[in-house]
């Protein structure tokens, strides 16, 4: 009998012991056809985390397959976890993704994706949307995903929320090696592989709500510090035309433009708190040729006054400047 699992949920954690019983038990409470299993990697925690996976490998070793560092990988400067430890490990035909403090809701949500994908073979990733929750005020806020199943759209706006992404296991192996040397200074491990699944294949949002994104006080994503924050959104605008240059992707100048204003229209705000004059210069280059909405005007025209406003916008935000 074969018990190869059709997939691998992918799970990295690290200081999760007051969430990780939620996001395991969601992968518990799926109800399949099929056999899956449950790479999960923790990266030293210094908490609970590990003795408690370690309570649910014992309760289901033929679900959780778990790599235990005994010192922090990421601090070392390994910033690819999955591909360097857990890819390896990887058996199943689809890769589902869910980090240790997010969990799912759905116990159907493995069923439907794979039932997808099997019947579409010409689609390499299949993604949902969540509830996302603010852990600091203990509420839910709105509801997250979206249909940019498009490079162009994709390019301009991430919709894809990780904890919903299933994959076939041969686009992520291709992935983890054709861009293996670019990566590794990428702050996000997740935006790349939509970008890339996207030029590779198809992909597919189904609009229904399978899981939880817990926003938690901090982390790379949802920083306090200003400067880590432009730091972030510089890095993800950073590694689209890293993708672009290595896959030797083109765009028309309509595309190009509505992403350059999407760029633009994220860092100028903080460039200009931060006095970034190479942001600041380029975006001035840019809307020479091409049309300013209003809030670029006031940032490029009146940049005294439109710093000191924004200085106090995000000051009340709760930001460090």
């Amino acid at each position: 009998m074969d018990n190869t699992p059709l997939v691998t949920i992918c799970c990295i954690t690290y200081n999760h012991a007051a969430y990780i019983r939620e996001c395991l038990n969601g992968f518990l409470m799926q109800e399949t056809n099929f056999k899956f299993e449950v790479v999960i990697h923790d990266d030293a925690s210094t908490d609970e985390t590990q003795s408690i996976i370690k309570e649910y490998c014992e309760k289901y070793p033929n679900v959780f397959s778990p790599i235990f560092q005994h010192v922090n990988q990421y601090s070392k400067g390994i910033k690819s976890i999955i591909q360097t430890f857990c890819v390896p490990q990887f058996r199943g035909k689809y890769i589902a993704m869910c980090e240790g403090d997010d969990y799912w809701i759905d116990p159907y949500k493995l069923q439907k994706q794979v039932d997808f994908l099997e019947s579409h073979p010409d689609y390499g990733m299949c993604y949902t949307k969540v509830k996302r929750f603010v852990q600091k005020n203990n509420k839910f806020i709105d509801e997250w995903g979206g249909p940019n199943e498009k490079l162009e759209d994709l390019l301009e706006r991430n919709t894809v929320p990780t904890l919903t992404a299933v994959i076939r296991s041969e686009i992520y192996s291709s992935y983890s090696k054709e861009l293996k040397k670019e990566n590794k200074n990428w702050l996000m491990g997740d935006y790349p592989i939509w970008l890339y699944s996207s030029i590779k294949s198809r992909i597919h949002y189904l609009d229904e709500i399978t899981g939880v994104y817990r926003i938690c006080n901090e982390s790379a994503s949802h920083s306090k510090s200003l400067i880590k924050t432009y730091t972030f959104r510089c890095n993800f605008f950073q590694i689209k035309d890293q993708i672009m240059k290595k896959l030797k992707v083109t765009l028309n100048e309509s595309e190009y433009n509505k992403i350059m204003k999407a760029k633009y229209f994220e860092l100028l705000p903080l460039a200009l708190i931060l006095n970034d004059t190479k942001c600041i210069d380029s975006a001035k280059q840019f809307y020479s040729k091409n049309p300013k909405g209003f809030r670029e005007f006031m940032i490029l025209n009146l940049s005294y006054m439109t710093k000191i406003l924004l200085k106090i916008k995000y000051i009340l935000k709760g930001y460090k400047i």
